[in-house]
């Protein structure tokens, strides 16, 4: 009867104990989920006042510009060198790249405006001993290239657009030739840092003398321009303009791409690269190489960008 009683005795006590431990577990559920509608009260009030902040904040719209310059310079002399022909010859050489936009956003618009120029200068004296060596300034690479594209907007990816580009020469023989693109089509933003325009209707106007033979066409415009900062300190910009033309394809047709990077070390100064590559056979057609028509050079300098 004892172990009867004991027994008894202690299921009780399990029940007591089971019971407390279920009234308190009870308690603690209410309150956690008091608790957790307080936290959720809370929340709806931040997201209220978020939202009215964001009402308050100006969209980033407005001007955004830019501009990086690179600066490559070289120098050779020679005394009495012989293993070179020219045995006291003397070159110098510098060559600079400047590229810049302004762009203007609006909420259902935007005017994008982009500028490249590419200049440089070669000094060759063949034999510094003799006063009638010549002793010619002579420029070397010569780009200018302006771009101008307005859209209206579709969505926020999709545009309407316009767009104008000039590209010619400024140094010896002055807009001859000279490439003036207009046309319409549409422009795609997947990301603010790249831009692809794709214009079916565009036509291609060169500007030249009449004896070099070249010719204006319509056709397809595309132009692609990208920048990413990398890492901090390491930018990359490239850009690609084409026009194919409908009338001549194989002749009348080309592109230009240049890309470039630049590693800033202090202050926007640092060291640069840009690398341009162009196919023009209405440029090439009368210089035979090795690489057809195919044109491109290298700057390797000190850069500044900001």
């Amino acid at each position: 009867m004892t172990f009867i009683k004991t027994m008894i005795t202690g299921a009780m006590a399990l029940f007591l104990v089971a019971g407390a431990v279920a009234q308190e577990a009870e308690v603690n559920k209410d309150s956690l989920q008091a608790r957790i509608g307080e936290l959720q009260g809370e929340v709806k009030k931040l997201e209220a006042e978020i939202n009215k902040t964001k009402g308050l904040i100006p969209p980033t719209y407005g001007w955004k510009t830019g501009f990086g310059v690179t600066l490559g310079f070289n120098s050779t002399y020679l005394d009495n060198w012989q293993l070179n022909p020219n045995a006291n010859s003397t070159t110098q050489m510098i060559m600079g790249s400047f590229n810049g936009f302004a762009n203007y956003i609006q909420e259902k618009s935007f005017w994008r405006n982009n500028a490249i120029v590419s200049l440089g200068y070669q000094r060759q004296t063949l034999d510094r001993n003799d006063p009638d060596s010549p002793r010619n300034l002579e420029p070397t690479v010569d780009v200018l290239q302006v771009t101008s594209l307005y859209g209206r907007k579709i969505n926020d990816k999709i545009a309407y657009s316009a767009l104008g580009e000039l590209r010619a020469t400024l140094l010896e023989n002055r807009f001859n030739p000279g490439y003036i693109d207009a046309g319409v089509g549409i422009t795609y933003t997947p990301l603010p840092n790249l831009v692809a325009v794709f214009h079916p209707l565009n036509y291609n106007i060169v500007i030249a003398e009449e004896a070099l033979g070249f010719e204006s066409s319509l056709g397809t415009k595309i132009v692609v321009d990208y920048t990413q900062q990398i890492i901090k300190g390491v930018r990359l910009r490239s850009n690609l303009s084409g026009f194919a033309s409908y009338e001549n394809f194989s002749d009348l047709s080309n592109f230009t791409w240049t890309s470039g990077i630049n590693f800033t070390a202090f202050k926007g100064v640092g060291v640069g690269i840009e690398y341009a590559l162009r196919w023009a056979p209405q440029e090439t057609r009368m210089v035979q190489s090795e690489s057809g028509n195919i044109q491109n050079f290298l700057l390797i300098g000190l850069s500044y960008s900001l």
